[in-house]
């Protein structure tokens, strides 16, 4: 980083401060009323799913992600008795918002009425109160409102309590960590300061975006968690590197200046790598993962912007303070040792380290993907009640029903011989299939609609929305049943409901999945070889974060596997978890090797000898880089408390794919391996920079300083 670029923001640090402050508060502020804007949403437009839903929202009137399902006990349900609760919630929804019943049925015991709005999810979702009002003022006794508005309504307030308990979390683990490390005192805050800074402007361009694109639900819990890890982390960095600068620089300015042209550059690298991982996802098809990239990709930038402006200032400000230190000297004959310990029995460290890794990723053999777990959502949220009322009355497919939708492309259509023929055969196979309990078929409305152009078939399963069984029936109907009907020519049959959709959502999401990883590793390979100026560590350093990767995920499959979460869960893994863990973990994994290796490449280009160089690189810096990943592993711990398996599941892979990383990777892996590769590792030594001319900052030269 310049020495120009530096001292231009000290002296600007008034603007500076203020311009960040105004933003901060504006992303917090927002960020309450930025949950109405969000969604849950899996839609996956160019689908089967997509088109048999597009088909029953316009022909149908029936409007997946903008469906209410009314749902009322009763043990006497007759026809009249019906006939009266349809009439009870007509009048109270009473024109007075954008909804209309189009089914109503009454099985085991359990009235339901389907209420479709023509709204998206996250504007459907913000009537959830007022139809709550209305049904409890005129309409049945005891009714319950869910269907997917209702979830995102009731799930938007379970998030924000787990947030606020996490940041808890969070804020706690930081302040020990910052404590044992710096000390306590003012060295303490500039963490924290410029933490807070970057996780409200991060806030404030997500509340611009969310205008312009669909960002899911579950953003502002990663934005906020993630982005207090990176910024305490980056921030630490850089208040440990001015410590050693402030006694030797001439003045606090010069002091800051030195440790921006070094710490501060490999933080603006490391930051850039974490955003580079995370951009990949922007080449997702699904826009449920590609926000979650998004989102990411912005605390990565907001705290890359952080460290270029805000950072300066504030070290600046903490002044001469930044020579007294009342923290202990800990670690860093620690680490020393273990590195020699490592380099004397270089082979045996690596094999060990290898086959510790290759054991916690076995489970990823275990791997079953699910698009979402109902099941884990906290029961004490009124739409979750009225699902488990229909699940145990009816079944636990009946709340996420299949559909075919039949298109004949002409009115009338349903009723000419061949149609009626096909479309009865299809309902009787699917009526026989194993994992069926309801196959409902009718000639009339609410079966046909379009004058009877299109048809559609109700399809129950016996088991929950996202199970194996139930994925496998999708693919069956597609693949056999559909088929073996022998429709007409011309006809068009597409299956939809959120069975299917779950099912597009994986496949969709997993057949990007390897552009995504190769532009990720590709990415950020570049940039590390570039920062490094060694394409060899550029090569171990992407080989050693797909290591750790692997093993936190496998990690992460065990954890929901023998039930360890603090959700319930099916002992399946959410489908947006393994990519999006991938792509931020390679961020982190090798957000944390290049602050080593940076050292490492300085030290090698002084004395030219590798084992030397990462000896005194992990002396140096272990002790400090291994504070910042406990302190990233704090903030993740506050994902994994959550009451969301996603998020939970998210948090358990990331937290132990850091510890891992700290020590496997970084105390044992990375030592030995280039200990074994030699001086191939750092490829052509960097001739050092010529002394500074006296007078130069005090004797030091504080353009292109030296690595973290």
């Amino acid at each position: 980083m310049s020495e120009g670029w530096v001292r231009a923001v000290v002296r600007a640090r008034a603007v500076v401060l203020v311009l960040w402050a105004v933003v901060a508060t504006l992303g917090i502020v927002g960020a309450g009323p930025l949950s109405s804007r969000l969604s849950t949403s899996l839609d996956v437009p160019g689908t089967g799913s997509a088109a048999a839903n597009a088909t029953l929202a316009r022909a149908f009137h029936e409007n997946a992600d903008g469906s209410f399902t009314v749902v009322v006990a009763r043990r006497h349900l007759g026809p009249a008795r019906e006939r009266a609760l349809r009439a009870e919630l007509a009048r109270a929804l009473g024109g007075a918002v954008p909804a209309r019943i189009v089914d109503s049925r009454a099985v085991g015991g359990v009235w339901y009425a389907v209420v479709s709005t023509p709204l998206g999810l996250a504007r459907a979702a913000a009537l959830t109160g007022v139809l709550r009002h209305r049904l409890a003022v005129n309409g049945p006794v005891g009714a319950l409102l869910t269907g997917p508005p209702a979830l995102q309504s009731d799930l938007g307030p379970v998030l924000r309590v787990d947030l606020a308990r996490g940041l808890a979390v969070a804020l706690v683990a930081a302040l020990v960590v910052l404590a044992l490390t710096l000390g306590v005192g003012a060295a303490l805050l500039v963490p924290l300061i410029i933490a807070l800074a970057t996780v409200g402007a991060s806030l404030a361009v997500l509340e611009l975006l969310a205008h312009r694109v669909t960002i899911s639900l579950y953003a502002p819990n990663l934005v906020e968690l993630v982005g207090l890890g990176l910024a305490v982390d980056y921030a630490l960095l850089l208040v440990h590197r001015l410590r050693e600068e402030a006694g030797r620089a001439s003045d606090p300015t010069a002091a800051v200046v030195a440790t921006m042209a070094s710490a501060g550059r490999t933080v603006v690298t490391s930051g850039l790598v974490v955003a580079v991982g995370l951009a990949a996802l922007l080449v997702e098809p699904v826009a449920f993962v590609r926000s979650l990239g998004l989102a990411g990709l912005v605390v990565a930038l907001v705290a890359v912007a952080s460290a270029l402006t805000l950072a300066p200032t504030v070290l600046s400000l903490l002044g001469p303070r930044a020579r007294r230190s009342r923290a202990r000297r800990v670690g860093r004959d620690a680490w020393g040792r273990l590195a020699r310990t490592v380099l004397a029995r270089r082979r045996l460290a690596l094999a060990g380290s290898l086959g510790v890794l290759l054991a916690l990723a076995s489970p990823l053999l275990a791997l079953r993907l699910t698009p979402l777990t109902l099941a884990s959502l906290p029961r004490s949220m009124a739409s979750v009640r009225a699902l488990d009322l229909v699940s145990a009355r009816l079944g636990p497919g009946v709340a996420t029903p299949l559909t075919v939708v039949i298109d004949t492309h002409r009115v009338g259509g349903d009723a000419a011989p061949g149609e009626s023929a096909a479309r009865l055969r299809l309902a009787t196979a699917l009526s026989r299939d194993r994992e069926v309990e309801i196959a409902a078929v009718g000639t009339s409305p609410p079966f046909v609609a379009g004058s009877g152009r299109f048809a559609q078939i109700d399809v129950v399963a016996r088991e929950a929305f996202g199970s194996p069984a139930v994925q496998a029936l999708v693919a069956r109907v597609r693949a056999d049943l559909v088929p073996s009907a022998r429709f007409p020519a011309g006809t068009t049959v597409e299956v939809g409901g959120a069975p299917a959709q779950g099912v597009d959502f994986l496949a969709r999401v997993y057949s990007a999945a390897p552009l995504v990883a190769v532009a990720a590793l590709a990415a950020t390979s570049l940039l590390v070889g570039l920062a490094l100026a060694s394409w060899p560590l550029a090569l171990l350093s992407g080989a050693l974060a797909l290591a750790s990767q692997a093993a936190a995920l496998g990690v992460t499959v065990a954890t929901v596997r023998l039930g360890l979460l603090t959700t319930p869960t099916t002992g399946q893994v959410e489908g947006w978890v393994p990519v999006f863990l991938f792509a931020l973990l390679l961020g982190l994994s090798t957000d944390y090797q290049v602050f080593i290796l940076a050292r490492a490449r300085e030290a090698f280009a002084r004395h030219h000898d590798p084992a030397l160089a990462i000896e005194e690189a992990l002396a140096r810096t272990g002790a400090v880089v291994s504070a910042a990943a406990l302190v990233m592993v704090g903030a993740l711990a506050g994902l994994a408390l959550g009451r969301v398996a996603g998020l939970d599941e998210l948090g358990v892979g990331l937290a132990a794919g850091v510890l891992i990383d700290v020590v496997v990777v970084r105390g044992v892996l990375l030592p030995s391996a280039v200990g074994l590769l030699g001086r191939r590792t750092f490829g052509r030594p960097r001739v050092p920079d010529p002394a500074p001319a006296p007078g130069m900052e005090g004797g030091r030269g504080v353009g292109r300083g030296s690595a973290t």
